[in-house]
């Protein structure tokens, strides 16, 4: 049966999933009719019939796998096959629903092409029972007429029934070999075993067989050699409980030698003294693949591959604990490149990327293996020299300074001198914590550069108040001082439209820059790390909010025009009641209403209080404001915490943008995450769109916004309503 014949029951109590599938299915050709709840959908079944059903599993009133039960009181699994929507992958919950009579299930967000392929699946599987039946039920009665209009002639016209019955055999036997062969998937059956017996034209193709050649072979042979004991393992429980579904996710290996991942189904079926077992394969190498790329993409560093911050503060709090429990001695450092501000500046980030990752290439080289190399901030790296004493630690850290002193590096034609300063700690049974080592290691690195950069300073307890006057105090003063100087400047960038059905008023983000004493820029990624971890981020907020409100109160015409005004806050903020006492307090004033304003928030910054979180984001909701989840996709754990989080918006990660056109994993990332977005019924912005091919790409791909320098580069506040 095509899709454009077959009808889908979606059953799901989220309205905005009902309806992503009902448009997704309904564009491929599919009539989808929905359900809000397990009760509804009952009474639909009474009133009309369907091919497919797609059913949440949690869900109130009546929770799915009781509405299954209920389905599977009427229908069999091959009458209505129904594929359950799963919140979470939790075995005990999934498994249930198998043993009830679910025929498959995808977890909830889901890929659409993966949801349709197993759709695809299940129709062709049901299409194909129903037409066995169908040619049985007709040889059955072509029999029964033969042998009755022949029972008055006996003996006669016996052989002549036999003969007719040989033709009937003979010429249905090769329609059943035919939809066999062509079944949509890796069809094998085994004996106790575990000897395959026979296999359609399809499946052994699919894995670079001709059929003869997987036949009398076991099937173990088929699965890579570490999985064959738990492919052993599954198979015996098939056997062992015939008749239910069994179902696990193994490496198979095909005749080429590529090992790709596969979902065996396995059901053991009793003949005569014999039991077989029915296995299926579906090819799921493409999920499995994304997932080892998200998962590495969580642990590590977009831009240079080395370990982030996260991935590096769980080592170092292992080495911690190392120390302590069996005296060792380890050392940190933070290695801070001096010229990186210049380069960046002069030559535009793109020479900047490349020297942060000709940088991460050379200084992984002198290292030894077993040591920790991380990318913890824009061009700050730290390393963990593990069983490293003072002595081994000074060697270690200069080869580190002296490797990029020496570097050369080129760009366009000119060649640049480098310098680092270094500062390091040591791991020993002193040490307190994780966050205490590195505030160590940045006070210290802090200090080097206050000595004149291109050094290394060592912290040392004794050494504390001289430490802390060239290290902590160091950022928490210039930034205190700016504020009380007013040597902060507001710039903008706007956010334009990719759909003709948005609104095309003044959209933008609100950025915030630092001048120095000398009035120099001084860029947001120098300053605002240090604003966090010194507790001044949430201070720089209500600068922020307060000078963008003042400075657009003299404007009040450009503000019944202007659409949204995006502002970033911080954990800091997100986390301080008093925060959103000040910001309501500013709506107060009657400048700006709330659904002008749109805040901007990190993952980082969400998840650290949860709850808090929500609640702020919650109330700020209500009055009129919106929210955007930014830098998305940069941790794959977003996935869990967007379901949790009210967010309007979502900010696909720039590092993902950047390269899309050249770049097939990132494009992947980006269609993937904005039809995730969508489904959720999310807009999505994409960031860093620095030429037309991309922004040509992602208008195509379906993205709402675009935000970037092929659109405009960050201008002055006084400019944006002067526009």
């Amino acid at each position: 049966m095509s899709s454009a014949q077959s009808t889908v029951l979606a059953v799901d109590d989220n309205a905005t999933i009902r309806k992503a599938i009902s448009l997704r299915l309904g564009a491929k050709g599919f009539d989808v009719v929905t359900a809000q709840d397990g009760i509804q959908a009952l009474d639909m079944l009474e009133d009309r019939i369907f091919d497919l059903m797609l059913l949440d599993l949690q869900m109130p009133q009546m929770r799915g796998d009781e509405v299954l039960r209920r389905v599977r009181d009427r229908y069999s699994a091959t009458e209505l096959p129904v594929i359950m929507l799963a919140s979470s992958r939790e075995k005990t919950d999934i498994n249930r629903t198998l043993d009830l009579g679910a025929n498959d299930y995808i977890v909830k967000p889901g890929d659409m092409p993966v949801l349709l392929a197993r759709i695809r699946t299940q129709l062709a599987l049901r299409d194909t029972v129903a037409q066995l039946r169908e040619h049985s039920n007709l040889m059955r009665d072509i029999f029964s007429d033969t042998v009755s209009g022949c029972e008055a002639k006996k003996p006669m016209y016996q052989a002549d029934t036999d003969t007719l019955l040989d033709k009937i055999d003979t010429s249905y036997r090769v329609p059943f070999d035919v939809l066999h062969d062509n079944t949509p998937t890796i069809c094998l059956t085994i004996n106790q075993d575990g000897t395959i017996l026979h296999t359609n034209r399809f499946g052994a193709r699919a894995l670079g067989y001709r059929t003869f050649e997987l036949i009398d072979r076991s099937i173990l042979d088929l699965y890579v050699t570490e999985d064959r004991k738990s492919a052993s393992d599954a198979i015996a429980a098939a056997i062992n409980i015939p008749g239910r579904v069994h179902r696990w996710d193994i490496r198979q290996i095909k005749k080429d030698h590529e090992v790709v991942w596969m979902r065996n189904t396995a059901r053991a079926v009793k003949h005569g003294v014999e039991t077989m077992v029915l296995v299926t394969c579906e090819d799921i190498d493409d999920t499995y693949k994304l997932n080892d790329m998200l998962s590495f993409q969580q642990r590590h560093d977009d831009l240079t591959g080395l370990a982030n911050r996260k991935t590096f503060e769980r080592r170092l709090t292992r080495v911690i604990e190392s120390a302590h429990s069996e005296n060792t001695e380890h050392t940190l450092a933070v290695v801070d490149l001096d010229q990186f501000k210049l380069i960046n500046d002069t030559c535009g980030h793109e020479a900047g990327d490349e020297l942060l990752r000709q940088i991460s290439k050379l200084l992984a080289n002198i290292l030894r293996k077993r040591d920790t190399l991380a990318r913890i901030g824009g061009d700050e790296f730290a390393v963990l020299i593990e069983d490293c004493d003072s002595k081994g630690a000074n060697s270690a850290t200069e080869a580190l300074r002296r490797a990029i002193e020496t570097y050369d590096f080129e760009w366009e034609g000119r060649h640049y001198e480098l310098s680092a300063s270094v500062g390091v700690v040591p791991i020993n049974q002193q040490c307190e914590s994780t966050a205490s080592a590195l505030s160590m290691a940045d006070t210290a690195c802090y200090a080097a550069k206050e000595s004149g950069r291109n050094t290394i300073h060592t912290y040392e307890r004794d050494n504390t108040p001289v430490v802390a006057r060239h290290g902590e105090m160091l950022w928490a003063t210039r930034i205190n001082n700016a504020l009380t100087e007013n040597r902060f400047d507001l710039t903008f960038q706007t956010i334009t439209p990719l759909n003709i059905f948005y609104d095309t008023g003044n959209h933008y983000e609100v950025l915030v820059r630092m001048r120095d004493e000398t009035g120099n820029l001084v860029l947001p990624g120098e300053f605002l790390p240090s604003a966090e971890r010194y507790n001044l981020a949430g201070k720089l907020d209500r600068w922020v909010i307060k000078t963008l409100i003042d400075h657009l109160s003299d404007w009040p015409d450009y503000v019944a025009n202007m659409n949204l005004a995006c502002i970033n806050l911080s954990g800091q903020s997100m986390g301080d009641d008093n925060m959103l006492k000040f910001i309501i307090d500013q709506f107060s004033r009657g400048v700006i209403t709330p659904d002008k304003i749109c805040f901007e928030i990190t993952e980082t910054a969400a998840i650290a209080d949860l709850a808090q979180a929500k609640r702020f984001i919650q109330v700020l909701r209500e009055s009129g404001c919106q929210f955007a989840l930014d830098d998305f996709g940069s941790g794959f754990s977003s996935l869990t915490y967007l379901k949790q989080l009210p967010v309007d918006y979502l900010k696909i990660d720039g590092s993902f943008v950047r390269d899309i056109t050249s770049n097939s994993t990132d494009l992947a990332m980006v269609k993937s995450i904005n039809d995730i977005g969508h489904v959720m019924g999310k807009k999505t912005i994409a960031e860093f769109v620095e030429d037309e091919c991309t922004l040509n790409l992602l208008r195509k791909l379906g993205v709402d916004f675009a935000q970037g320098y092929e659109i405009s580069r960050p201008a002055p506040i006084s400019e944006l309503t002067q526009v």
